[in-house]
């Protein structure tokens, strides 16, 4: 009596392979997507640490003046050098901020922009009634902070007066 025995091949079979290459696929999806959450919530922490600080420099300002700044003011380079010497170009910079974004640049720079939007940090500043202000014939006495986060969300800051 002969046994034959089957010669069998070692190797992976196509159902194997193609399990391994789903898993692997699944796991490289979750690492992205955790990956991408934390980017988003890096950049909203730096959002909200960026708007606190400005916060705290118009407060500054209102302390020693008594009123706030027009946006034009607070958007102005070189009167931002005298008059509230630790604010500078970066700090009104949106994380996700580049010089294309028409809202909040100007000549490459960016500023603060008259309305909330994407990718800028907007400053709008009123007088006591809520009206327009200019600082010359009605002050400044309010003013409302916004950056935009990442998930449909604001952060919004205003004044202390």
């Amino acid at each position: 009596m002969k046994i034959h025995f089957r010669n069998r091949q070692a190797g992976f079979t196509a159902i194997e392979l193609v399990l391994v290459i789903v898993i692997l696929g699944i796991l490289v999806a979750l690492v992205a997507l955790t990956y991408n959450g934390v980017q988003s919530k890096d950049r909203n922490t730096e959002r909200q640490t960026s708007i606190n600080a400005l916060q705290s420099d118009l407060e500054t300002y209102y302390a020693q003046k008594s009123m706030y700044p027009t946006l034009a003011n607070i958007n102005d380079a070189a009167w931002r050098a005298e008059n509230m010497k630790d604010l500078d170009d970066n700090d009104l910079k949106d994380p996700t901020w580049n010089d294309t974004t028409p809202s909040c640049t100007v000549a490459g720079k960016p500023v603060l922009a008259a309305a909330p939007a994407d990718n800028c940090y907007a400053y709008q500043v009123t007088a006591a009634d809520g009206s327009a202000c200019d600082n010359v014939t009605v002050l400044c006495a309010h003013y409302t902070l916004t950056a935009n986060l990442e998930g449909d969300e604001s952060y919004v800051k205003t004044s202390l007066n």
